[in-house]
């Protein structure tokens, strides 16, 4: 192939590259920008999940063998 045809496309393809990217740097800003705003669904199932953790909070408690508690220092599930 022709040396001066290989530099040519070479040269073409960084270019591409070089357009893309900046696309993509583009389309990362946009997200990065937008606010986050759940959707019904979504807090509905927050809440459940919430709802869920603390419950399963206190059966542990109510359920637990009162000899191996664990120290004070305990977290929830959750952390």
């Amino acid at each position: 192939m022709n040396p001066i045809l290989e530099e040519i496309l070479a040269e073409e393809r960084r270019r591409n590259i070089i357009h893309e990217v900046g696309g993509i740097r583009l389309e990362e800003q946009a997200l990065e920008a937008r606010v986050y705003r759940p959707n019904f669904f979504a807090r509905i199932m927050q809440g459940f999940g919430v709802w869920l953790i603390t419950r399963g909070e206190k059966l542990v408690r109510r359920y637990e063998i009162p000899g191996n508690r664990a120290p004070s220092s305990r977290q929830g599930y959750a952390h």
